[in-house]
């Protein structure tokens, strides 16, 4: 694959910003689309996001910033993908078949499309007929926060096609960021849709009350959740759970003091309503969307979720929060 391609970054957050710098260190030029004329100004005047992760320097002379997505999308050859997955829809519902012909679609979206319960991948597969061969996703270990900081962080890029997944590992690898390709695209991406929803969990756990010996535990029963859910929904006899992009990337959103979904959890185990922890919070909580997407997944499958089935009924069900941690208690194992 030509390691000319002009690439473009969608989206304007904390994840996003941190790609950017990422890819400021390979590449002469980096295309980025923005929805907010505040940021393209602060990037453009101070070399800083304004409003996620100010803390990065970012290499402006590299970066060529826009607000008109139809305009920077004919300049481009592949596309990562790093808006919230509830803006999925609106932000790709201006573009057509024919905007994302011969393009490869990086996803390093951690959730589930809500408008159509899909992944990243299937959503571009149905909606824009892209190939699967064209599709990469890049996932952690990983937190914006450190990446600002350049702490050496490893991820993974999972794609069905090699050539690509080894392009996109060159396009990200630098001094504070090694990278690994991967063929498991599917069973990558459901992980971290999966694990927003433990740590969500975790954190309900937590604001409840509860320790960190009961913490280990749960999270020990949600690891066999999850092996179990990929097992069924992605079957793939050679894939090794206990690497960073299943059990590391599980590990880091589970514990950091960055996770969202932990704190999310944490605001609703202290008796938070869901809007106000939302707005506590501050940033989009995957795990929130993703437990009532995996709630109508699982439907289609002979598979047993009582985790993640059990965030679903607090957050949209409104189960009592008592009652249902001990429930789950009672199951473990």
């Amino acid at each position: 694959m030509e390691s000319t391609q002009n690439v473009l970054v969608i989206g304007g957050g904390s994840w996003a910003t941190a790609i950017v710098k990422i890819l400021t260190n390979n590449l002469p030029c980096v295309y980025w689309w923005v929805r907010e004329p505040e940021i393209k100004e602060g990037v453009e005047q101070h070399g800083r996001n304004p409003l996620y992760l100010s803390t990065a320097l970012l290499n402006t002379q590299k970066i060529r910033i826009f607000t008109s997505l139809k305009e920077v999308l004919a300049m481009v050859d592949t596309i990562i993908l790093v808006v919230p997955s509830a803006y999925v829809h609106l932000t790709m519902k201006e573009l057509s078949i024919e905007d994302l012909a011969n393009k490869n679609i990086v996803s390093a979206i951690k959730g589930i499309v809500p408008d159509t319960m899909e992944t990243i991948t299937s959503y571009m597969e149905n909606q824009f007929h892209v190939s699967q061969n064209n599709m990469c996703v890049v996932c952690g270990p990983s937190h914006a926060e450190e990446i600002a900081s350049d702490k050496l962080t490893y991820l993974t890029a999972g794609s069905p096609n090699a050539e690509l997944a080894e392009y996109v590992a060159h396009l990200f690898a630098c001094d504070y960021v090694r990278v690994k390709a991967s063929p498991d695209m599917k069973g990558i991406e459901f992980s971290v849709v999966l694990k927003n929803i433990y740590a969500l969990a975790g954190g309900i756990f937590r604001g409840a009350g509860y320790g960190d010996n009961l913490l280990a535990l749960f999270n020990a029963n949600c690891i066999n959740e999850m092996i179990h859910f990929l097992s069924i929904v992605v079957p793939n006899g050679q894939r090794e759970f206990c690497s960073a992009s299943y059990l590391g990337d599980f590990l880091v959103t589970a514990y950091s003091q960055y996770s969202r979904n932990r704190s999310f959890g944490m605001m609703i185990g202290r008796g938070y309503s869901v809007k106000s922890a939302q707005l506590e919070v501050k940033m989009i909580s995957e795990g929130y969307y993703a437990s009532k997407c995996i709630h109508e997944i699982k439907k289609n499958y002979p598979i047993n979720t009582p985790i993640a089935e059990a965030v679903y009924n607090i957050l949209y069900e409104q189960a009592p929060i008592r009652i249902t941690l001990s429930n789950l208690l009672n199951i473990m194992k």
